[in-house]
């Protein structure tokens, strides 16, 4: 259909960019269907905590870009966030504070948890034009695996020993903190469709795809 559409198009002297668009468009989504379902069959027998593992894995590499959220771009928060859609199905988009202080809750996190690494500020401080306060979460990492986190920060996002950063961050008047996923409150929030502040285009198209795959 869409060939013979492009050919009466065309030969009519009606083709323009705006169809053009549309073609580049489907053809985005129709990889991103297809890549989703290649994902689902590799990680359909896993639980939720290895494929949010798997995910961040997936991630390595990808280019930090501040507010981003996909597979091509993503900032901190953005990783996590991507991460939890992908493993569960479950949306949020929200800040490193956010993930710490309404969904990553258990302070006392079991390997059945998914979990993550918070790295608060024990002082005011300015971080990319941003000021960061008292007690305030600046950053956070995916747990990936055994003492291995995503840390995706400017160039791109690579994985990182926890045991390596830990110093670093403590040298830098950072307190480091291990936090397991509340599920309950992310399913909850997905249900309501709340905390989806500022998700780019493509983490929505995922939404739905991933809405339209199961």
């Amino acid at each position: 259909y869409c060939l013979c559409y492009f050919l009466f198009q065309f030969c009519h002297g009606y083709y323009n960019s705006d169809y053009q668009g549309d073609l580049m468009s489907a053809n985005r989504d129709l990889k991103m269907r297809l890549m989703l379902e290649a994902e689902k069959e590799l990680t359909q027998d896993l639980s939720e905590v290895q494929r949010y593992q798997y995910y961040l894995g997936r991630m390595q590499f990808l280019h930090y870009v501040s507010g981003k959220e996909n597979l091509l771009q993503a900032d901190c928060s953005g990783s996590v966030c991507l991460a939890l859609l992908l493993a569960t199905g479950c949306s949020i988009r929200v800040t490193a504070d956010t993930l710490l202080k309404k969904y990553f809750t258990k302070r006392h996190p079991e390997k059945s948890d998914i979990q993550a690494v918070f790295f608060v500020t024990n002082y005011d401080r300015k971080l990319g034009g941003r000021l960061y306060k008292e007690g305030e979460c600046a950053h956070v990492c995916g747990v990936a695996g055994t003492d291995v986190v995503l840390n995706c920060v400017e160039p791109y996002a690579v994985l990182r020993s926890i045991s390596d950063m830990r110093p670093v961050y403590n040298a830098m008047d950072y307190t480091v903190i291990v936090r397991g996923l509340d599920r309950k409150a992310l399913q909850k929030a997905n249900d309501e469709g709340s905390d989806l502040f500022g998700a780019d285009y493509e983490f929505m198209e995922f939404k739905k795809a991933i809405t339209e795959v199961k």
